[in-house]
């Protein structure tokens, strides 16, 4: 996606404002150009100086008569001349009232056209970032991602509600001066124009280095953003290891690469301007030497050229205005483009044009010759047949990097299959709905999610609609009733950031609260009791036992006294499917199962 088309695609929605902003630029632009031609007619009329015009304009009959009634003021009586002078001041007074009313407009029709549209572009940024697959977020880093939805887009902010409407006036007021200037003595106007292309370079050039430049300064920031977010969430491990003094000059080590990235950004800032000013005094220079030797041999009045001088001090001043605005915008696009490759990269699940919804499942779950490898990395599933009957509650044990959370995360389509399909009730997963399918999916994970907010919140998570009593019913059921009345607020107690307030038991039996108030028909349990201790696993166990009832539920299990209950057992290694039978008939089958569960035995034993 090409700059220009976001920017149509975030402006299109107001295109009533943009174009009303567009038109009190115009006007604001041409009340600027009325004050030089006042100044020059107020000097005509002090020297009695007649009012000439340049061949081009002579042909304009609207415009002789207009100059010959001023030159009626200005030759005329002493009351002719101050019938003019105070026509003059009226009309200085009129433009200066509508200038300010046309820049009031133009300063609240631009924060407003780039207020809105920002709010368009987080909307749009944050709900791309929704719908990007587990395989994107494993290839990202969150302080990298935070940096761009808060630096880059407070950039591009800069760019959409400060320098838009300056960055369209700029040029339309050099322009228009320009062409005034030429109207009133095109042989010095061409002097001048003369400097144009040198300084067009100029800036070119520098918004060029400025744009390449801003967008290595944004990529430090998101670098140390990155680390910062890492190392923040992980400060028991740095303390615990007492690495604080390691953190710290790495830390100082990543600011200076991002203070350095930021100088040689501050140098092309302030070079700039410097160099279009430097351009822009020789160009003035040279008028006012040509205009000064014709003023002395007497081809021109000094009086005549009073409105000139003007207009050629505002080309200027807007002149180094718009070279300034260059690089901001410059800046902005840098980080429009970070934004840009978040919004350009598509999401590697998504529903098809002609995914149906899923209906209301009964919960059989089908893979059929599935097999899986990620982006990067050796095959994980190979030819997996299986099918979970509705109800049945099967449960995944084997070694680290078996398979079993990837054979999960397949039904609930993090990812899709390299080969084969997976289905539920007979439907492919590919061919419904994401969220008809993962609304009727629960999901227990090893490690608890809880958001900042209430301990209500956190329950009805799932079911935004639930009521009082309903919430209460799942905290009861998942054994967390009891510990939530004892908190400061009860069920209106603030979890806090991370949910860093509560034990770990609290948050997974909250979790197992969230997911029966949810009321799936499947249940995907990810090791959901295997970081806790003896009594809260027990309590979380009893609230499991209770959430499973009647749902189909796949179990990746660690702790295999958790599963003894199971209506099946599979046995995963390097991917494949290697036993599955009952808790007893594999222990007495005496293979990789029941060495597993007898060395958990021994460990349990020795550890009581």
């Amino acid at each position: 996606m090409h700059f220009q088309k976001l920017l149509f695609r975030l402006l299109r929605p107001q295109r009533r404002r943009v174009a009303s902003l567009l038109l009190v630029i115009l006007g604001a632009t041409l009340t600027m150009m009325v004050f030089p031609a006042l100044a020059g007619m107020l000097f005509k009329l002090l020297n009695r100086e007649p009012l000439t015009l340049e061949a081009p304009l002579a042909r304009f009959a609207l415009l002789r008569d207009a100059a010959a009634w001023l030159n009626g003021l200005i030759l005329g009586s002493r009351a002719a001349r101050l019938h003019g002078l105070a026509l003059t001041a009226a009309c200085a007074l009129v433009v200066a009232a509508l200038r300010t009313g046309l820049f009031y407009s133009r300063g609240y029709l631009g924060q407003y056209i780039g207020g809105r549209a920002l709010i368009d572009l987080r909307t749009q940024i944050f709900a791309r970032l929704q719908g990007m697959s587990l395989a994107f977020y494993e290839s990202q880093r969150v302080g990298d991602l935070m940096s761009r939805l808060t630096t880059d887009v407070s950039l591009v902010q800069q760019m959409l509600t400060e320098d838009m409407a300056s960055y369209v006036q700029a040029p339309a007021m050099v322009v228009g001066m320009l062409g005034m200037m030429f109207a009133v003595n095109w042989r010095l106007t061409l002097l001048v124009m003369v400097f144009a292309p040198l300084t067009a370079f100029v800036v070119a050039r520098m918004g060029r280095r400025m744009r390449r430049l801003t967008r290595r300064q944004q990529e430090r920031i998101g670098d140390l953003s990155a680390r910062l977010h890492e190392r923040l969430a992980a400060m028991r491990v740095i303390q615990s290891f007492a690495r604080e003094q390691f953190e710290i000059e790495n830390f100082q080590r990543l600011n200076e690469n991002t203070f350095a990235a930021a100088i040689r950004v501050a140098r092309v800032s302030a070079l700039a301007p410097q160099l279009i000013q430097f351009l822009g005094a020789v160009a003035f220079l040279a008028v006012i030497s040509g205009a000064g030797a014709l003023i002395i041999g007497e081809q021109l009045k000094l009086a005549g050229m009073v409105a000139y001088f003007v207009a050629l001090q505002q080309v200027g001043v807007y002149f180094v205005k718009f070279g300034t605005l260059h690089l901001r915008v410059q800046q902005s696009l840098a980080a429009l483009g970070r934004v840009i490759e978040i919004m350009d990269r598509a999401p590697d699940i998504t529903d098809k044009p002609d995914a149906a919804p899923l209906p209301r499942v009964e919960g059989r779950i089908t893979f059929r010759h599935v097999s899986f490898r990620y982006a990067e990395g050796d095959e994980v599933l190979e030819d997996i047949v299986l099918e979970l009957a509705p109800g049945e509650m099967v449960a995944l044990v084997g070694p680290s990097g078996a398979g079993k959370t990837s054979l999960a995360n397949l039904v609930m389509r993090f990812y899709d299959p390299t080969e084969g399909t997976v289905e539920v009730d007979g439907h492919d997963v590919r061919d419904v709905t994401l969220h008809s399918l993962r609304s009727q999916i629960g999901l227990v994970p090893q490690e608890t999610v809880l958001f900042g907010g209430t301990v209500r919140d956190n329950i009805a998570y799932g079911n935004t609609d639930a009521t009082d009593d309903e919430v209460i019913a799942a905290a009861q059921a998942a054994n967390a009733h009891d510990f939530i009345t004892a908190l400061p607020e009860g069920y209106e107690t603030n979890v806090g950031e991370r949910a860093v307030k509560l034990s770990g038991g609290q948050r997974q039996r909250l979790a197992v609260a969230r997911a029966l108030l949810k009321n799936p028909r499947i249940l995907i349990l990810d090791e959901a009791t295997s970081s806790l201790d003896t009594e809260s696993e027990a309590l979380v166990q009893e609230a499991l036992e209770r959430l499973m009832v009647g749902r189909t539920t796949l179990v990746i299990a660690h702790r295999l006294s958790t599963i003894r209950k199971a209506d099946r057992i599979l046995v995963l290694s390097e991917g494949r499917i290697v036993e599955q039978g009952t808790h007893a008939e594999l222990v007495a089958n005496e293979g990789r199962y029941s060495r597993l569960y007898g060395r958990q035995q021994t460990d349990a034993e020795v550890g009581s």
